[in-house]
């Protein structure tokens, strides 16, 4: 690049995994594109990281989930944000839910954001990253390995995910762009408590115990952090770590199997 300064856009990044992974790269020095769709979040957000940080943070607000958002999305960073070379993929809440009760509309809600949004933007940003020699890092989930049966959207558009991302780095090695995917286990992160308290209001139990209990099936005394993920996907974004490239990380803890 013939910027010195690093840029990286984060989708999903108002919150959670996403905005950690912005920070991260903020203690780089690196500017930072932030996308996701609620507005106020995102002005929070980037208010805090210019206020800890000397780098550009720009956002945009956009509704992923369909075409019209991320030609919106596209169209901003291509005007405002331009020879970027890291593009982060962490956006994608999906439901959970008893499969012959969930409505099929979460499946393409589902696939829509995770999964859709991932294929629109690789393809309009992969010129600039092929350029730059870039990265893309696909924040997916062990449920791409682990087929649950109150959680068959995410598993399910999770494994998609896994081979796009894997068919992607193929293209890569190609056009010089390292690809590379992290598959989070059970994170403490406001979807977490979601799921915890669907599954507690499904068996009947308090938070506290369906959260115990969450723990106690994988074998671990406590949950992973945003902050572990995001070390991790700088580390993959390292021009020092220029060789590794279509690779699956799980960063679970070392969890127990579930299949």
């Amino acid at each position: 690049m013939s910027e010195t300064r690093r840029k990286a856009i984060i989708t999903g990044s108002s919150k959670g995994i996403g905005k950690a992974i912005a920070e991260r790269f903020a203690e780089e020095n690196m500017d930072v594109f932030l996308l996701s769709s609620n507005e106020d979040n995102l002005k929070k957000t980037a208010s805090e990281l210019r206020n800890k940080y000397k780098t550009n943070i720009h956002y945009h607000a956009s509704n992923l989930k369909t075409k019209e958002g991320c030609e919106s999305a596209i169209k901003t960073i291509e005007n405002e944000f331009k020879n970027f070379d890291t593009l982060v993929f962490s956006a994608g809440a999906t439901k959970s839910g008893n499969f012959l009760e969930q409505p099929f509309e979460d499946f393409e809600d589902g696939f829509a954001l995770k999964f859709y949004s991932a294929v629109r933007l690789s393809k309009a940003f992969w010129p600039t990253l092929s350029k730059n020699k870039g990265w893309i890092v696909s924040i997916n989930g062990a449920m791409s390995h682990s087929p649950d049966p109150f959680f068959m959207v995410g598993g399910a558009v999770n494994a998609a995910f896994l081979n796009f991302t894997k068919a992607l780095s193929k293209k890569g090695l190609v056009d010089g762009v390292n690809v590379n995917s992290i598959n989070p286990g059970m994170t403490s992160t406001d979807r977490l408590i979601t799921i915890i308290q669907s599954n507690a209001d499904r068996e009947g139990i308090s938070y506290e115990e369906a959260e115990k209990k969450a723990l106690e099936n994988i074998g671990l005394d406590r949950f992973g952090t945003p902050e572990e993920v995001a070390e991790l996907t700088y580390f993959l974004c390292n021009p020092k770590m220029r060789h590794l490239t279509g690779t699956e990380i799980n960063l679970d803890g070392g969890k127990k199997p579930t299949i």
